[in-house]
């Protein structure tokens, strides 16, 4: 995934699990929050056009440093690329808190119509809502 990674806008490593008759792929992405928005949607789809098949499990991890906890362009371009694939958030709470601002720059995407049931609970239990 070198090829799909430029340090100022997009960081992709994969990994590619085959157990049995079923094939995982982990990928995880970091984006700079001062890199090229465009830039890094148009590689990582290019990434994911790579790899994708309805035969592979995708489990996309990212601090694609977009705040999911406000509707805004980027999340709904980011959105509108990995629903293509199939691929849908899985963190609903938020992963950076500080004093003044939580934000939710940090997610999960998984196929959710193969793994219907996947949880993602935060790793303080006392985040988890009721």
């Amino acid at each position: 995934m070198d090829r799909y990674s430029d340090e100022k806008d997009t960081e992709i490593c994969a990994v590619k699990l085959q157990i049995s008759l079923h094939t995982i792929i982990t990928v995880t992405v970091y984006r700079s929050p001062a890199g090229d928005i465009d830039y890094f949607l148009n590689n990582l789809e290019e990434a994911l056009n790579h790899i994708y098949n309805n035969t592979v499990d995708i489990i996309l991890c990212a601090d694609f440093n977009i705040n999911y906890l406000n509707d805004n362009q980027d999340k709904q371009a980011l959105n509108s690329s990995l629903t293509s694939y199939i691929l849908y958030s899985k963190i609903d709470f938020p992963t950076r808190i500080y004093s003044t601002s939580q934000t939710i720059i940090d997610n999960i995407f998984i196929n959710k119509f193969k793994n219907e049931n996947y949880l993602v609970p935060p790793l303080d239990q006392r985040l988890i809502r009721p």
